[in-house]
């Protein structure tokens, strides 16, 4: 499709915030990175990550959570640290880096309060407004003394002195998402009676505290507020709540409010699971906005340049903040202004890069963009002058490939079994709410579509066939394969399908009620997907265990909220503790504690898991042809894992055949 030029007036207009002046309404939302080094220093690592997005447009980086107070206020390690003079070298690199492309620096300042662990805090308790754990980390957090809560407040303000000392354009004081100067905010967590607590003027008081150091430290520097709008828990900060505190912190002095949602109660409303539909948290930048006379900033679920422009245009907002967009794609902002929207690449809402954070000390990724938090590593070579590789496989692995290898110079051949690329992203999209993942899907093929790939839909390749072309690499693509079950009965029969091939479209989904065995992320997709398309659905799983499905081992933001919806859906029941043995037309046997029982229904779909197919690479190895194993084929995992290994095997492979070679700058897929 050829790209028009759009026309995004709001979104690159000028904006200001207090006395700075920014070249356009985007920022780039604060996101932990983990790049920061061990003694709380930016590491070169983490400067040149956010060089990167700072060069792709926004009008402002605002830099990830930033301890005030370490070690008691770090929320995760490794993470940057602003609590004495010896850190203001590094941080001066990393704004100065900011700005040297263009855009404008901001650093977040944060506490994280009772929502840490004494893991990351040197084995310090938590502090907090009162002694409630945090209901993710379960730590009993110790009341902090009004005397504490002051001179916490202090510390902000020497943290912005020293932002400033470093050349910040501005700093911004992390209050939402539980943390706590929001663990104040809330009524839920904030249980004091003294003059910190109880009604809101009093829980007010801690951040409006914190604004009046900052504006006695660090003089008029512009300055911004993220709240949390709404936080979804009972008795927690609502709209009404949030608003009032607004206008508040306004007549303090401070610059922006920037919206969001949210706590590590609700962390699915501060992360999004991937069925939240874009833009949903604008109506509360709105209602903010509407309270206020200063700029509202809104953040959430932004991934495409027309839904930032019409909130932007509705006045829904005065700046769009960015976040895991800019992680698939930095140069979102330069290729919408451009009119190059086509070009994006698109964030799914995925959440892999949550779940690369989330095991600690793991930089941040993204699926489609292995270069995300490894901006420094060696990459591919444009080493290759017209020779010949395959790549056998076009799902998404498969095909980074493919334009990697275009990219440095070889002439590529990719088959394909099945006539369409990407059947993995159609069964991840087929569950309800997962269309984002299409998306992906169009990008990939619209960059094929402008390539000199040779695509061989239909094609199966075999060792022949390949041998004839004399390629200097195969790279083998193949996916994965359902995993059989040996010691059932029945399972050649018509009415019994593989749920993987049901969300791909590789089968039609039978009438009549549905039997689905395995409660692993595929069965419970192809329940949900099941019920939707109007069958009564038994799913069924070997484990007794009553969280049985809870536990699969799936992102933990996307199962949860997921598995509910299983549980609340009046056409779906769940038999635990069934092994299957056996499948008969109409009838499918079970065992549960060595008693047979079965179950009536008209077809089987079965979810035991999926295998490696990896035979074909022993075929080409006895042929003497050189392979490259890649994604599920060499080991079934998720989707970003595949695109990762293309990528950096391919860098390993293209530097040894061109050691001096050109190394590529932007990535081709």
């Amino acid at each position: 499709m050829k790209d028009t030029l759009p026309a995004f007036p709001h979104m690159f207009a000028p904006g200001r915030v207090g006395r700075l002046t920014l070249p356009n309404r985007l920022m780039m939302a604060p996101m932990e990175s983990n790049l920061a080094a061990e003694n709380g220093e930016a590491s070169a690592r983490q400067i040149q990550y956010y060089r990167d997005r700072a060069a792709g447009g926004v009008g402002m980086v605002i830099v990830e959570y930033t301890c005030i107070s370490a070690p008691g206020g770090i929320g995760g390690v490794p993470a940057l640290w602003l609590d004495d003079d010896r850190l203001t070298a590094s941080h001066t690199q990393l704004a100065s880096a900011i700005r040297a492309e263009g855009a404008r620096a901001c650093v977040q300042l944060f506490h994280a309060g009772r929502q840490t662990h004494p893991k990351f805090t040197g084995g310090d308790q938590p502090v907090a407004a009162s002694a409630i754990p945090c209901p993710m980390y379960r730590k009993m957090p110790r009341a902090l003394e009004p005397e504490e809560i002051r001179r916490l407040a202090r510390q902000y303000g020497e943290a912005a002195r020293r932002a400033v000392a470093a050349g910040y354009d501005a700093v911004e004081v992390h209050g939402a998402h539980g943390y706590l100067p929001g663990n104040f905010l809330s009524g839920k967590s904030n249980i004091r009676t003294d003059e910190f607590g109880g009604s809101l003027a009093n829980r007010q008081r801690f951040p409006l505290l914190i604004v009046e150091e900052i504006r006695a430290l660090a003089g008029d520097v512009p300055l911004l507020f993220r709240l949390s709008a709404d936080e979804f828990v009972e008795g927690g900060t609502t709209i009404d709540e949030a608003t009032d505190t607004a206008r508040v912190l306004e007549r303090a002095g401070v610059d922006a409010i920037h919206v969001s949602t949210g706590c590590h109660e609700r962390v699915d409303r501060n992360v999004d699971p991937v069925w939240m539909p874009q833009g949903w948290r604008l109506p509360l930048a709105r209602a903010v906005g509407e309270a206020v006379d200063i700029p509202v900033i809104g953040v959430g679920v932004i991934r495409q340049p027309e839904v930032a422009e019409a909130a932007l245009s509705r006045g829904d907002a005065d700046f769009i903040a960015l976040g895991r967009a800019l992680l698939a794609d930095p140069e979102w902002p330069r290729k919408a202004r451009d009119g190059r929207v086509s070009k994006i690449r698109p964030c799914t809402s995925c959440n892999w890069c949550v779940a690369q954070i989330g095991t600690g000390h793991t930089p941040v990724g993204c699926a489609e963009n292995p270069i995300a938090g490894r901006e420094d590593a060696p990459r591919p070579v444009a080493s290759g002058t017209g020779e010949q590789v395959v790549v056998v496989g076009a799902g998404p692995g498969g095909i980074a490939a493919a334009l990697t290898l275009e990219q440095c110079g070889y002439s590529v051949t990719l088959f394909e079994k099945a006539p369409e690329i990407a059947r993995g992203l159609v069964a991840s999209a087929a569950a309800p709410g997962k269309d984002k993942f299409l998306w992906y899907r169009d990008y990939l093929r619209a960059r094929l579509d402008t390539s000199s790939v040779k695509l061989r839909l239909c094609q199966t390749a075999d060792a022949a066939a390949i041998a004839a072309l004399n390629p200097v690499l195969t790279v083998i693509a193949t996916g994965g394969t359902n995993r059989q079950l040996a010691d059932v009965t029945g399972l050649d029969q018509p009415f019994v399908s593989w749920a993987y091939d049901i969300l791909s479209g590789a089968a039609p989904l039978a009438d009549g009620r549905i039997v689905v065995y395995g409660a692993g992320e595929i069965g419970c997709e192809a329940a949900k997907y099941a019920a939707d398309m109007g069958r009564d659905v038994i799913l069924a799983t070997r484990s007794s265990d009553d969280n049985a499905l809870s536990r699969s081992n799936w992102l933990r933001i996307y199962r949860e909220q997921f598995v509910q919806m299983l549980v609340s859906n009046p056409r779906i029941r769940i038999e635990l503790g069934a092994r299957l043995t056996g499948a008969e037309p109409g009838r499918f046997h079970f065992l549960r504690e060595g008693n047979a029982l079965s179950f009536d229904a008209d077809a089987l779909l079965i979810a035991a898991g999926r295998l490696p197919e990896s035979g074909f690479a022993d075929a080409l190895a006895a042929r003497g042809l050189p392979t490259l194993t890649i994604g599920d084929a060499r080991d079934v995992r998720r989707i970003g894992d595949a695109v990762h290994d293309a990528y950096w095997a391919l860098a390993d492979f293209t530097r040894a055949r061109g050691p001096e070679a050109t190394e590529l700058t932007s990535l081709a897929f």
